[in-house]
Order: C-alpha cells, then sequence, then structure tokens
C-alpha cells in the first residue's frame, strides 16, 4: 500500500478495504481455518461486507445460528486456510487480476466456495477464468479433468467448450490418460459424446480397455478358463445386449475363505458341546444357519454387482454400431474382446460380411 495519507479513511477504496481486512481494524466477527501445514490462521472480518455479497452470511450472523449469537473465531474445518483466505480477500476488494494467476485447483476450490455461501458472481468469474485458459489451450490430461468437473457443477458451458476440443483434436483426448480414470458415469457420457467424431472401433478399444482396467471385464489379453459365456438368442445388433457380458466365476479363493469361516464355527461349536445331545446339535445347527446366512447374503451382493457392472458394460456397448467395421477390423478389435461371447462375435462378424457382400453386388452393378 503505498500512500502517505495519515488517516485510513483517506486511502482509495480497494486500500480501505485492505486496511480493514488486514488489520482487523472495527472487527466484528472472525474465523478459524488451519493452512496445508496445520498451522492456525485467524481471519478478523466485518459482518457488513460479508452479508453485503452473500445471503448465507447473512442468514448466519442474523438467523437463529450459534455464529449469530458467539461470531467470534468461527471454525472451518472443510478448506484449506491459505484457500479461505483468497476467498474472503476476494469478497473484500474484487481483485479479479488476481483470479488470473491463481492454478485450476485453487480456482475451483474457490468456486465450492462461492457456491457454499451462494456469491454467484464469484463463481462466474471463476469460471471465466478456466474457460479463458481452456479456449488458449490446455494439456489433453486437464482438459478431461475439467469435463468431468464441468458434469460435477453442471456447467453446461463449460461441458459445450470442451466439447467443440474434441471436436477438433479428437484422437488427441480419446486415448488421454486421464479418459480411464473417469467415474464410470462420467465415461459413458464421454464415450457417447465421441460418437460419430471416432470410428467404432478406437472407440470400442477405448471401452475394453477402460473396462479391463476397473475390472468390469477380465483383460482381453490374457482370457481365463474360469470365465462362462452366456448364450444371445437376440439377433438385433444393438437392442438388447443383456447377454454379451462374460460371467466371472466366484474365486475359489473366497470360497476357501467360506469354508475356513465353517471349519472355526464347527470347532467353536464343538468346543461348547453341553452333555445334553440335543443342545450340542442345536448349537450346531445355530452356528451352520450363521456360516449359510453369511454365504448367502455374500452370493446375493455378488450378483447384484454383477448385474450392475453387466448392465453398464450394456449401455457402452450400444454406442457402439459393429457393422460400421470391416470384418478385418472386428476380428483384429472386438473379435478379441472378452466383452462379447462367441456367439455375439459370430453373429456379428456374419452381419458384417453379408453387409460388405451387399456392397460389392451394389458396386459391380454400377
Amino acid at each position: 500500500m503505498q500512500n502517505t495519507a495519515t488517516n485510513w479513511q483517506d486511502l482509495r477504496p480497494r486500500e480501505r478495504m485492505e486496511h480493514l481486512l488486514m488489520t482487523g481494524h472495527l472487527s466484528d466477527c472472525s474465523f478459524v481455518v488451519y493452512d496445508n501445514d496445520g498451522n492456525k490462521i485467524l481471519l478478523k472480518c466485518h459482518k457488513f461486507v460479508l452479508m453485503s455479497v452473500s445471503p448465507v452470511f447473512e442468514r448466519m450472523f442474523e438467523g437463529d445460528f450459534e455464529e449469530a449469537k458467539i461470531p467470534d473465531n468461527i471454525v472451518l474445518n472443510d478448506v484449506s486456510g491459505n484457500d479461505f483466505r483468497k476467498f474472503i480477500e476476494y469478497l473484500y476488494w474484487h481483485d479479479n487480476r488476481r483470479l488470473d494467476s491463481y492454478d485450476l485447483q485453487t480456482l475451483q476450490t474457490l468456486i465450492y466456495l462461492s457456491k457454499k455461501f451462494m456469491v454467484s458472481f464469484f463463481t462466474n468469474n471463476c469460471l471465466n477464468v478456466i474457460k479463458r485458459r481452456l479456449a488458449s489451450g490446455l494439456e489433453a490430461d486437464v482438459t478431461i479433468d475439467l469435463y468431468e468437473y464441468g458434469h460435477q457443477i453442471e456447467d453446461e458451458e463449460l461441458i459445450a467448450n470442451i466439447r467443440l476440443k474434441f471436436r477438433v483434436n479428437a484422437e488427441a483426448y480419446i486415448n488421454a490418460a486421464a479418459v480411464f480414470d473417469l467415474s464410470s458415469e462420467i465415461f459413458l457420457k464421454f464415450i457417447e459424446d465421441f460418437n460419430g467424431i471416432v470410428g467404432d472401433k478406437l472407440r470400442f478399444s477405448v471401452i475394453d480397455r477402460y473396462c479391463s482396467i476397473h475390472g468390469l471385464v477380465e483383460s482381453s489379453a490374457k482370457p481365463s478358463p474360469d470365465n462362462t459365456f452366456i448364450e444371445s438368442d437376440n439377433d438385433d445388433e444393438v437392442s438388447d445386449y443383456s447377454q454379451m457380458t462374460k460371467k466371472i466365476k466366484p474365486a475359489t479363493e473366497a470360497r476357501s475363505q467360506i469354508d475356513t469361516l465353517k471349519e472355526v464355527d464347527l470347532e467353536q461349536a464343538k468346543e461348547t458341546k453341553d452333555e445334553n445331545e440335543n443342545d450340542v446339535e442345536k448349537g450346531k445347527d445355530v452356528a451352520l444357519d450363521q456360516v449359510n446366512t453369511e454365504q448367502s447374503d455374500k452370493e446375493m451382493n455378488s450378483e447384484k454387482e454383477q448385474e450392475k457392472r453387466d448392465e453398464y458394460i450394456r449401455n457402452l456397448l450400444k454406442t457402439i454400431k459393429f457393422t460400421s467395421m470391416t470384418a478385418y477390423d472386428f476380428c483384429a478389435g472386438p473379435g478379441t474382446s472378452n466383452l462379447l461371447t462367441i456367439e455375439k462375435k459370430y453373429e456379428l462378424l456374419s452381419s458384417i460380411c453379408i453387409a460388405e457382400h451387399k456392397m460389392r453386388l451394389l458396386t459391380s452393378y454400377k
């Protein structure tokens, strides 16, 4: 603050606000936060300033909340102290130029705080900084991370801007490492957004890799003899994939653990035998019932999880038009994947060959 004025009231507007926050002069509330090293940070603030930009602060200090009765040393544990200081500083002097100097993680934290305290203009200003950086060019992985973030905060404009980036240079994004870190819900949206931008063969390979990485299906590179196939009676290519995914048999280790539990419970039942044989038999039955119940619950939960995985894979496969591939591409790609049963592979390959034959006939007539 380069000003020789004797009184702080003679400072320029921004400098006056900076003086009030930095010195705590005339403060009537305070916050306690902690930096990344666990050091305590005390911020002495002014109710009127905070209430003038945030309805949440207004309800906090004017309502029946504890903060209204004891406005000093309000502890906030859900945010970094350094980031909260930046948030408060912006509320005092609205320095948009400083926002340009913050990294993306800090901007996202400030957006979280501005949404929490309902400071909408602050949210918009932070998002504008992110969108300007996106327009100027970001690394593919960073852009993919922003794609998921845009869905999390439901900002359609940010998502639309990223989709434009996808269309300009699709292959730079479709195989980016960050794609395989997307949540399952966002990955499905991602694959749908690339429909018509890149070929179905490439999109299928990304789906196959994602499912393998996340354990939704066994890796295509190392097929397991424990896999079983479910036949498909549906001739429609994309209408029903309910029989296309492979079921993975329960691991032998899990069964071994269950058998061990049975043995332990039986041994415990034997050790506590009573002279009365009826009581002993009753104890055995109770122990066996308990083990069987636990086993049944585990199997039921496992089946439900498998059903969810199968449903998710079906939704992914519905985005692929297999007949758009050549027979060679199909055999080299989906033909080697564990996402499809042998029966479905033959069915799709037959459809592809028939379509190619018809195309050759039409060409010969011309």
